[in-house]
């Protein structure tokens, strides 16, 4: 963990106890904190007057977006600061048509390609608006700092990823220390063109965040995609109508998923695909645990998604989920609900309770899956109890040097 700066403090009882003792350090006090505001007016110079508030503040400061805002460049997020829309219907920033962006709003050392993180920001109460129907590649939120929060946003329609958490920088510069001990919570994610949550870190960086209390849905990929789950928790989130795979968590290390309501998966049905509802690969040394999820197969009907575009322009309530089972699965394809299905080195370790599944009963979908993969002899150790597993083909599948216990 980093330190506070500290200063000598001389003066009075102070200074009697420096001599007695040597010295004193006290935590350094930060200056006081302002409040910054930016107000927009829908115009191409909304961008430039965000950029200029956060510019003019200092550490500390919490800057506030008002108004509806077109982004036509990238807003720079600057450390040790709070973001803070009025509300998230009275602060919406939409992308600009034809600004195929980066990013909506992204962490300063992200944009200026540092080697070290950026340090704890706060971003809360707004809503983002891609426009993916008229750009392309724009993710809504790129963070690369530690200790950051993330509140009670909207982040629809990106070209891209809604959030991304991403160890390369802009040009590729890879972090040289670690990027940990932050939260992402009461965010709706919606129609983002790529990952609802995506986390890329192919070195070790992006490793003990929480994501929880949120929705995704109708992502264009995957609902979550991380390279990297070491230390991660994902609780209490609702995913559906998803194309892909709903938690495609890689690298899990004491990961906690729980209590996750997985309406639907693999809505693409690609032939000679496997989709999963939740999948994770193992790394030794530590343990994981996945518990309480609610794992499904339905779809929403096939124009819903249509219909919730609709209801975001004309600014009304999003129209009545109405879930419905897929009848025949297509052929070709396989599913599988819960899945360990690899370890990465060592011996993998992880509790598996409490889980309900339900399927449409075909031999193409497994309940399930443990497998060690390309580990060495007995590479798995699991305890699995307490699941609900009904209608389906193959409720479990065990692969060799997995040992399956019903724990203590």
């Amino acid at each position: 963990m980093r330190q506070l700066p500290v200063r000598l403090f001389a003066g009075g009882a102070a200074l009697t106890a420096a001599v007695a003792a040597g010295a004193i350090f006290m935590p350094l006090q930060p200056a006081s904190a302002s409040r910054v505001e930016a107000t927009c007016a829908n115009t191409a110079d909304d961008a430039k007057t965000l950029q200029a508030a956060i510019d003019s503040s200092k550490e500390g400061d919490e800057v506030v977006f008002k108004g509806p805002c077109l982004i036509n460049a990238t807003i720079s997020l600057p450390d040790m600061r709070t973001y803070r829309g009025d509300s998230k219907a009275g602060t919406v920033l939409k992308q600009a048509d034809g600004a195929n962006l980066p990013a909506v709003l992204a962490s300063e050392g992200w944009l200026k390609n540092t080697d070290n993180s950026g340090e704890t920001i706060r971003v809360e109460k707004l809503t983002i608006d891609g426009n993916r129907d008229n750009n392309t590649g724009t993710v809504g939120l790129l963070l690369r700092s530690w200790n950051t929060r993330v509140y009670d946003l909207d982040i629809y329609s990106t070209p891209s990823d809604g959030i991304r958490i991403s160890n390369p920088s802009q040009n590729g510069t890879l972090l040289r220390n670690t990027m940990v001990n932050s939260i992402i919570s009461d965010v709706y994610i919606e129609a983002a063109a790529e990952a609802g949550l995506r986390v890329i870190d192919p070195g070790n960086s992006v490793t003990d965040w929480t994501f929880q209390r949120s929705w995704i849905g109708f992502s264009g990929t995957h609902a979550i995609q991380s390279d990297n789950a070491a230390g991660w928790t994902f609780s209490d989130l609702h995913l559906y109508a998803t194309p892909k795979n709903a938690i495609d968590a890689h690298r899990c290390f004491g990961t906690s998923i729980h209590n996750n309501y997985i309406e639907d998966f693999g809505a693409e049905s690609t032939a000679d695909q496997t989709y999963y509802g939740i999948r994770c690969d193992l790394q030794g040394e530590a343990n994981t645990t996945i518990t309480a999820n609610r794992i499904h197969k339905f779809l929403p009907p096939p124009n819903a998604l249509a219909e919730l575009r609709k209801a975001r322009q004309q600014g009304s309530a999003p129209p009545e989920r109405k879930t419905a089972a897929t009848g025949p699965l297509p052929e070709n394809v396989n599913f599988v609900y819960l899945a360990l299905d690899a370890v990465n080195y060592g011996k993998g370790h992880a509790a598996i309770s409490g889980n309900t599944i339900l399927g449409h009963g075909t031999k193409r979908e497994t309940g399930l899956l443990l497998d060690k993969g390309d580990g060495d002899g007995e590479a798995m150790r699991v305890t699995s109890t307490g699941n609900l597993i009904d209608d389906i083909g193959v409720p479990r599948k065990i692969g060799k040097g997995v040992r399956v216990t019903r724990g203590y």
